[in-house]
């Protein structure tokens, strides 16, 4: 589990509780040595793995070896530090040279110890940003695109990745498994449903969200440890190394878009909200399945996402779906919150680039979306192939073989593949151009 490291001086336990409280509102993991003893192995071993370091800046942490070796321990690993100034301290020596620099926040501005927590926030979310495919036409190619595309970026940029299931009729869970396990997953709430409810993984006694069809629980509640929750897709002995994981869908959510009690769903929402944060700590990527309808589930994937990919076939419907698609990220998501969009032509002829294609790359279809849609396509392109179509599993074959990067050989499934790749890396240098 990645976290960000609180590197402080023994004293300062006062502020570094309240900077604790506060990071865990926020639903941020972080670390700190629990006790004065300079334990370098476990220290630097928990630094390696955090994904920035919070340095409390006071008279006694500035004289502190522990705290020096680990801002030296920080750089060395190209950490990115978030100096937090506690007292009146004044830097000197090796703390002027190489915390001064990052040092813009202190508990003396009215709001400084929220500004922090948004900085180190920031932080946490470009370690794993959140994708959600979607767009408001369906049979466009969601469900292919969140397999294979995410597929072929965890073979060729690796890291861990989390699917997550969000429509009802949940295809993309029956894409890797049979629709009987995937109801198994669902009687037990281990499916998407115990991201926004309490459900029975936090007690057993709880009664199930998929049941109480009429009522809705703001009863707030932990996330599991993600053990209890995700279906490792590469879990077989053969697979590829790493970890590529699922939460599987359900027809219940769909509950959400009959609901009429907006508080509710308000804090419904917040729970799915706090949930994906926390699972950021798990994974690398987070890409979201979505439904193509403007719903209860929308604004919350919207609102969790950082980037949208709006698969679209090289047509005018499916330009009105995107067309929607910008006009409900625009109306009903708040600016501070607004995911990027990201546009992907999928099922396009391989041979040349229809008219269609080549006149939205040139703008000619800007004024009909009703914004840069030009901007926003996407260089690579998915070309049709049968390879890629969604065919349930087979019986007995391990769920990773579903991935066309991983499936068999020939029949023209190399330029298939290289496409795949070609969109992952794509979608990768969009993402490392944003932070």
């Amino acid at each position: 589990m990645s976290h960000v490291y609180v590197s402080h001086a023994p004293q300062d336990l006062d502020d570094l509780l309240k900077l604790h409280e506060a990071l865990r509102a926020a639903s941020i993991p972080d670390w700190y040595a629990p006790d004065e003893d300079n334990d370098r192995q476990r220290n630097n071993a928990t630094i390696d793995d955090a994904f920035a370091m919070i340095v409390l800046v006071s008279a006694t942490s500035v004289r502190s070896k522990m705290v020096r070796q680990d801002v030296e321990r920080a750089k060395a690993r190209g950490l990115k530090l978030i100096p937090y100034q506690i007292d009146k301290a004044r830097l000197n020596g090796f703390f002027k040279q190489e915390v001064q620099p990052h040092l813009r926040l202190s508990n003396a501005m009215p709001d400084g110890l929220d500004q922090l927590v948004a900085e180190v926030q920031k932080a946490y979310r470009r370690k794993c940003p959140v994708f959600a495919v979607m767009n408001l036409k369906g049979g466009v190619g969601k469900t292919t695109v969140s397999a294979q595309v995410f597929g072929a970026w965890h073979a060729s940029i690796g890291g861990r990745v989390l699917l997550i299931d969000l429509d009802p009729q949940y295809n993309l869970t029956q894409t890797f498994y049979s629709m009987d396990f995937a109801d198994e997953s669902a009687a037990k709430d281990r499916s998407v449903i115990a991201l926004f409810e309490r459900s029975r993984l936090q007690a057993r006694d709880a009664v199930s969200p998929a049941e109480n069809w009429l009522g809705l629980s703001t009863e707030p509640f932990n996330p599991v440890a993600r053990s209890y929750l995700v279906h490792d897709i590469m879990a077989d002995g053969n697979s590829p190394s790493g970890r590529f994981d699922l939460i599987s869908g359900q027809f219940e959510i769909s509950k959400y878009a009959f609901a009429t009690d907006q508080t509710a769903l308000d804090k419904i929402k917040q729970h799915f909200l706090r949930t994906v944060e926390y699972y950021r700590s798990e994974y690398d990527l987070i890409v979201f399945d979505t439904n193509p309808n403007a719903t209860f589930l929308t604004r919350c994937a919207l609102e969790a996402s950082d980037r949208v990919i709006a698969p679209m076939y090289t047509d005018i419907y499916s330009l009105r779906g995107v067309k929607l698609l910008q006009q409900v990220i625009q109306q009903q998501v708040a600016p501070e919150k607004r995911p990027e969009l990201s546009v992907l032509f999928n099922a396009v002829g391989r041979s040349e680039q229809s008219t269609f294609e080549a006149d939205a790359r040139n703008g000619a279809f800007d004024a009909i979306a009703g914004f840069p849609l030009s901007k926003a396509l996407m260089r690579t392109a998915l070309p049709r192939s049968r390879h890629l179509a969604v065919k349930a599993p087979q019986e007995g074959q391990p769920a990773w073989k579903q991935l066309t990067i991983h499936s068999g050989r020939g029949g023209g499934l190399k330029p298939i593949r290289e496409s795949l790749k070609a969109i992952a890396l794509e979608l990768n240098e969009l993402e490392e151009a944003r932070s």
